[in-house]
Parts: structure tokens; sequence; C-alpha cells
């Protein structure tokens, strides 16, 4: 029998029973829908808490406690995990197999407050900083104008002034920063563009580039923006457009609960060029070099070439627990985001491995009322059966004409789930934006990878097929005599 002459009688069969086939696709597509909203739920859950709270594409090295238990010779010639982070380990996570990349991170060691921002809050706020710096490079794909998160206190090649920022001069192929008298009450104006002058270098410096994370701004509008509003001075809510440029300046060594008594405290500007979930969580981040050149200045050398910690990015998530091995076996730790996130994919795991069992009970049960239609339909069909095989139907076609009809039910009833189980997303994320905003709250709870549809669609044919494969065969076995004499 040709495939033509197949699907005609297939089609011609199911158009004769669309009671007893709808009745049969009802479950499938009862079982495909709760598989596709359930699965797209995972998956929306999963790109939330493993790609913006916890990251599974990295690992986080910390420095390993002291263990106590160590004797004083021991500590002294760092056994027990006790070595610091610094270039040289770095090199040594670089060198591990499936790194991709590799970040260190660096804290001010050294008490800092930050004090402005009149024009953004209508009065100036004060407030201690926590701060730390990256590479650059960690950014660059996450904030929109990654060319201004730099160290400008670096020297800046050009071939011409116009190659300058902030009014600098091309001398000998490297922008040249203006001299400047520092005062404080013309250190905003000594210079030209957005420049400052900087007591410390006597020079005009631009704006220190920091960013901040995006739960950040989440925090402030949930719920710092309320906790600091009172009386009929209220606190405005954020936007990232709104804050972009925001300039705040900074005392280097002094804080209000403590002053470094290494060198003399020192104001500088820094300016928001950008978010990212990168950054530090509750504080600013800074390009490492900026870091680096304040601890040497307020902490000394040690502070300067010491880490506190370093992000190993890795080619594949499947290399982490090898990377995780080899991290630990160097005497290192695991920063607590990195076991979080490997607990929090590991739940996600099997959450998602749960709703898939749920969903394929519901079509496996749909796959047994299909094989019990079928048996009441082959037994209904008896003689047009035995009819088919006196003309001339083999075996075989007999049993494809069954395994077609199932296959037609599965496609259908499986695209029909799928649509339904997406438009129950469409409904659950316009309900979920009615609901007040919260921290890290997505634009969708749901996210439908390609396999999804794929595996909806496949999983109901081939459930369809197995539910019709035993009556195709007692069909398929059935003598046309025996057939036609009933």
């Amino acid at each position: 029998m040709t495939l033509g002459k197949l699907s005609q009688l297939v089609l011609r069969n199911v158009a004769r029973s669309k009671k007893n086939f709808l009745m049969s696709g009802i479950g499938i597509v009862v079982g495909i829908s709760t598989f596709v909203f359930f699965t797209g739920l995972a998956e929306g859950i999963k790109d939330v808490v493993l790609g913006r709270i916890f990251l599974v594409d990295q690992v986080e090295v910390v420095q390993k406690k002291f263990d106590t238990g160590l004797t004083q010779s021991d500590s002294l010639f760092g056994l027990g995990g006790t070595r610091p982070l610094d270039r040289g380990v770095v090199e040594e996570l670089r060198a591990l197999e499936g790194v991709r990349e590799v970040f260190p991170k660096m804290k001010f060691t050294f008490p800092t407050r930050g004090y402005g921002g009149k024009a953004l809050f209508g009065r100036d706020i004060w407030a201690e900083i926590i701060a730390d710096g990256i590479e650059p490079a960690l950014v660059k794909d996450e904030i929109e104008h990654p060319e201004a998160f730099r160290d400008w206190e670096a020297d800046i090649a050009c071939t011409q002034v116009g190659d300058c920022p902030d009014g600098r001069t091309c001398e000998a192929g490297v922008c040249t920063r203006a001299a400047c008298v520092y005062t404080e009450e013309t250190r905003l104006t000594a210079c030209a563009g957005e420049s400052y002058c900087a007591e410390d270098t006597g020079k005009c410096e631009t704006p220190v580039p920091f960013i901040v994370s995006n739960h950040l701004l989440e925090l402030y509008n949930g719920s710092l923006a309320t906790a600091l509003s009172g009386g009929d001075s209220k606190m405005p809510k954020l936007s990232k457009s709104t804050v972009m440029g925001f300039q705040l300046n900074v005392t280097l060594g002094k804080s209000f609960l403590g002053r470094s008594t290494r060198s003399k405290p020192i104001t500088r500007r820094i300016k928001l060029v950008g978010f990212s979930d990168k950054a530090i969580t509750v504080g600013v981040t800074m390009p490492i070099d900026y870091v680096r050149r304040f601890n040497r200045m307020f902490s000394g050398e040690e502070s300067a070439a010491t880490y506190h910690s370093i992000i190993v990015k890795v080619q594949d998530q499947t290399v982490v627990p090898q990377i995780v091995k080899a991290v630990r076996d160097k005497g290192f730790e695991l920063a607590d985001s990195t076991e979080n996130a490997e607990r929090a994919a590991e739940i996600i795991k099997t959450v998602e491995s749960v709703f898939a069992l749920i969903s394929f009970v519901i079509v496996g049960i749909a796959a047994i009322n299909i094989s019990q239609m079928f048996f009441m339909l082959i037994y209904q069909r008896k003689r047009e059966i035995g009819v088919l095989r006196a003309v001339g139907a083999s075996r075989n076609d007999v049993r494809l004409i069954i395994l077609g009809e199932a296959l037609l039910i599965g496609l259908v009833g499986g695209g029909a789930g799928a649509g339904a189980g997406y438009g129950l997303s469409v409904l659950a994320d316009w309900v979920a934006g009615r609901l007040p905003e919260f921290p890290y709250k997505p634009e969708t709870f749901f996210a439908f990878p390609p396999w999804v549809w794929l595996a909806a669609v496949g999983g109901a044919a081939v459930f369809c097929l197995f539910g019709a494969f035993f009556p195709a065969n007692a069909a398929a076995r059935q003598e046309p005599a025996a057939a036609l004499t009933q």
C-alpha cells in the first residue's frame, strides 16, 4: 500500500469515528499541556535562580578559613589551606582543564564613606561604602557602555587631541591629564568636562566608574525607599535610566567607623556607568586597578597583591564538579554562592523531574485509554478488516493503518496540548503581572527551549503509538475468512 493511499484511509477512518478519537485525545491534550506548562515554569525558574540569583557556569574560589587545630608552625608554613589568593593562584586556576576564563576580585581593605545625591534624592545621603573591584572584561557583555568601565588613570593612547577625554592633551602618543591646584571649593570646577581635581594626584581625573548589582536597585525600590522616607520627605522610586550617570563623592581612608592610619584620607568622585549581576550585591564595584592602587595607598603592598576571591568561568557546566574538586585539592574553598548554586540546581532538577513524571503519568493513562479504544474499534471493524485482507491488504498494511490513526491522534493531541500549555503560561504571566513588585521578579516566569516542543509533540506521538501497538498486532493477525463469516 502506498503512503498516499495509507494516508487517505487513516484520515477517512478518523473522520468516521470523530467522537471516539476526540475522547481519546483529551487525555493526551491534558497530559501534554501539563508537561509544557510545568516544564516551562521549571525552565523559567531555572533562568532566574541559576541565571540571576546563582550562577552555575562559574565557581568562585575563596581562601580556606584558618583551621584552629593547626599548630603555629603549620600556619607559618602555609599548611591547612591558609595560602593567600594572588597572581600565582590565578595562573594555576587558569591552567586547569575545562577553565575558560579566570577573573580575580579584590575588596577595599580600608574604611570608606560616601556622600551626595541631592539632585537625585532631594537631599544629601551619607553612608558607609562597601566596594570591590573586578576585571572590566568580566562584564563587557552585560553593561550598555562597556567602554566607560575602565581604568581612566592608566595611559590612554592617542594620535590627536580629539582622541583624549575630558580635555586631556595628546603628548608623545599618550593622553596627558592636566595639572590642577586642589581646593575644596574649586575641585569640581577647576577641570574641563566631567573631570575633577584630585587632591592626591594634583591632576584632572575622570570620575572613577562603578557598576552596581541589579538586585541593589530592586532592594532599594522594594524596601530602602520606604525605610528612608520619613514625615513629608519621601524617597523616590528609581529606574536604571534615572540613575545612570549618577555621581557621588567618596572619602577614602575614613568612615563613621574609623580611619586608616597609613595615609591621609582623600576625596574622590565616582560615577555609575552600568548594572551587572557580577557586581557586589550591596555596594559598588570598580575596575580592579583602582582598588589595587587604593589598597596599596591605605593598607599596604600585601593588600594590593591579595584577592578576596577568584571567579573561574568554565567551558561547560558538566565540568563544574571536576573544577570544584581541583580547587579543593589545592587547599581552597568555594564561596557560599557557588555551593548554594549547586544545591539550587539539584533542587530545581528534582522539581523538574517530578513535574515531568506527573505529566507522563497522565499521558500514560491516556495511552491505556487509547489502547482500549482501538481494541473496541478493531472489534467493530472485524468485517472491514476482513474485506481489506481479502482484496489484497497485507498484515503489515492493516498494522500500519491502525498505527497511522494513533500517530495522527498523537500529533494533533500533542500540538493542541502544547498550545494549551503555552496559553496557560501566558495567562499565568498576565496574572503575575498584576502582583506588586518584588526582588528578582522576572518579566516572565516561563522559558520554552526548542526541545520542550519537540518533547511534547514527539512524546505524545510515541505514547499513542505504544498504546495502539498491541491492538494493531491483534488486527493484523485476524484471518480474512474468519472475520467475514462472523
